[in-house]
């Protein structure tokens, strides 16, 4: 599905390898992270605001992942969990998303990233005393279920990056990537 067919998504800007090498000592699996050119027509703030978000990842216009985040440091601190992949200690989903998109952009395509999101609501809540209005977040796990709920309604499968969603397994190289960067990244602990 073409991320054109969401009118209402935000185009937040697009993913390129990182032009600085890794300096540090522990073994990594790329020298150079990835990064997110982000777009010059976002209003000021959004990227690091606290909000409900459902983003998605789209190679050359196609959505490819629909996930999800409501950190404290936006989306911008979620992109940035994404695309250290690999110089860090990611779990194996975020290791394989970045190895994906790696390969989309060894082919010369290109990788997206958009969302929608939902400010946090203000609501009242019993005191002792009084009754006082609090600020929580809107579920951001409720909005990925609806959006891919909507998607398989259109498509009739998740995207091809929501293996667990799909109930499908990584591809066996990245799962064999992986399980030889956990064994690089303990060998230099002991």
């Amino acid at each position: 599905m073409k991320i054109s067919r969401i009118k209402d998504a935000i185009y937040i800007g697009y993913i390129v390898n990182h032009e600085k090498a890794y300096t540090g000592q522990k073994p990594v699996f790329y020298s150079h992270k990835l990064k997110v050119n982000y777009s010059k027509h976002l209003d000021k703030g959004l990227t690091d605001k606290h909000l409900s978000i459902v983003y998605f990842f789209c190679v050359n216009d196609e959505i490819y992942k629909i996930g999800q985040t409501s950190g404290k440091n936006g989306i911008k601190g979620c992109m940035n969990f994404y695309c250290s992949a690999g110089q860090d200690d990611p779990g194996p989903n975020r290791f394989t998303i970045n190895a994906l998109i790696r390969e989309q952009l060894e082919l010369g395509n290109d990788v997206s990233v958009y969302i929608k999101f939902i400010e946090p609501i203000t609501i009242p809540v019993p005191g002792i005393n009084k009754v006082h209005e609090i600020s929580v977040p809107v579920s951001a796990k409720g909005l990925e279920e609806v959006h891919l709920q909507d998607y398989r309604e259109m498509m009739g499968a998740n995207p091809p990056w929501n293996f667990q969603e799909s109930g499908i397994p990584v591809p066996t190289y990245i799962n064999e990537q992986f399980a030889e960067y956990r064994r690089m990244r303990a060998e230099d602990r002991v």
